[in-house]
């Protein structure tokens, strides 16, 4: 029998306002404190996560010591505090601050000999997320904090909600078995029941939870931070070649996730290089290799992409020598499916500078195969209408992408 602990895990999925703080394992009298994103010091409501002792004081210890020791640790960190009628469109800031962690080592049972936390970390969540109840407050949700943090007064709230959706399409799985990967993963992410859906390393969201318990100063735990979100690996298999990149889904999380959505689908498979010159780049995402004709020429065909994404080239780095950029129209949030690798430094593709004053978004850096690009940078080119004037005139295809 399961008993109070259990069951009020249960009610707390039904419960507005109910909270779990977390960083390896549960954390126990913590504060937690609710208030709008951008005036964190008005504070809306308060309370404290529990800890085995009040637990024990509100059903006795006879069926406290009844519990196993993960539903224990289960019951550990929850908190409510009674919350004021929120906006739901809204976004808001949830602290939690101090307390002790019952689960330090990541053995997913109540330790005995809790470590005390120094430090805060946190969640953002809009009012209607916060009214559904059941939010975690976790190392995960503090990784996605300290990534926008200092970007907070640039943008509005719908903006960077676009962020934090491309960030949790980055980092995390289907961990509420929606059917979908959005932000509502990473509020629900439990590290001790969901650890397998982290999809970058758990050593390093580890690195980042020790960090927090250490009292670590902001700047240590955004390094941290971009250490958790971290990069994803990535195969393009030319016929010249392999190249390999790693995306940069801390610096422009959208640009990433669009593109490394395109390449799971396949989209990219059997793609043809349709333009490429040599010391400049060389780009593929628009057409596909279709077979060759009688004559041994290959059939192009027009890829069909999805809708347009912003340009973050405002956050990426510079356009130089192996660097990925998203290839668009004279519209800066144009981009779709077209990329290209930058075979030398191009700086006059980046933000702000004077030829290209809205710049073109570097989405990853290529770690091997350069001398790949070189090659098919190389190629002889020929004039294809409905193409371009620059299409490698054997046919440069790109076989497949794989994504690790």
């Amino acid at each position: 029998m399961l008993y109070k602990p259990a069951l009020a895990l249960l009610l707390c999925l039904t419960l507005s306002g109910c909270f779990h703080m977390q960083l390896v394992g549960s954390v126990g009298n913590a504060t937690v404190t609710v208030a709008p994103l951008r005036s964190p010091e008005q504070v809306l409501a308060s309370a404290s996560s529990y800890d085995p002792a009040q637990w024990i004081a509100d059903i006795g210890e006879d069926k406290w010591t009844q519990q196993s020791s993960f539903v224990q640790l289960l019951a550990v960190g929850m908190a409510r505090p009674v919350i004021p009628e929120l906006d739901p469109d809204a976004l808001y800031l949830i602290t939690a601050t101090g307390g002790e962690d019952y689960d330090p080592r990541g053995r997913v049972k109540l330790s005995q000999s809790p470590e005390a936390v120094q430090g805060s970390w946190h969640a953002i969540a809009s009012g209607q997320r916060i009214m559904d109840g059941n939010l975690k407050v976790s190392a995960l949700s503090e990784a996605l904090y300290q990534q926008f943090r200092l970007r907070f007064s640039q943008w509005s709230d719908a903006e960077l909600k676009q962020r934090l959706e491309a960030t949790a399409q980055l980092v995390i799985g289907d961990v509420d078995d929606s059917g979908s990967v959005d932000y509502n993963d990473v509020l629900d992410f439990s590290r001790s029941l969901d650890g397998n859906d982290f999809l970058g390393s758990l050593n390093k969201l580890d690195a980042l939870a020790a960090a927090v318990a250490a009292g670590q100063p902001a700047t240590a735990l955004r390094t941290q931070a971009e250490a958790a979100v971290g990069k994803t690996t990535v195969d393009l298999n030319f016929d010249a070649g392999t190249v390999t990149l790693r995306t940069l889904n801390w610096d422009t999380p959208i640009t990433a996730a669009n593109f490394l959505g395109y390449a799971r689908s396949g989209f990219y498979d059997s793609g043809l290089v349709h333009r490429a010159i040599e010391g400049f780049m060389i780009q593929m995402g628009g057409f596909a290799a279709a077979g060759e004709d009688d004559n041994g020429r290959v059939i192009i065909e027009r890829l069909e992409a999805g809708d347009p994404i912003i340009n973050e080239a405002g956050f990426a780095p510079s356009n130089t020598r192996g660097t990925l950029s998203m290839a668009r129209t004279t519209d800066p949030n144009s981009a779709t499916s077209q990329f290209f690798i930058n075979q030398v430094n191009n700086s006059f593709l980046d933000f702000a500078s004077s030829q290209n004053p809205d710049g073109y978004a570097v989405f990853a850096r290529v770690i091997s195969g350069m001398e790949v690009v070189d090659a098919i940078a190389a190629e002889a080119t020929v004039s294809v209408s409905g193409v371009g004037s620059d299409v490698p005139a054997r046919g440069v295809v790109l076989e497949s992408v794989d994504v690790r």
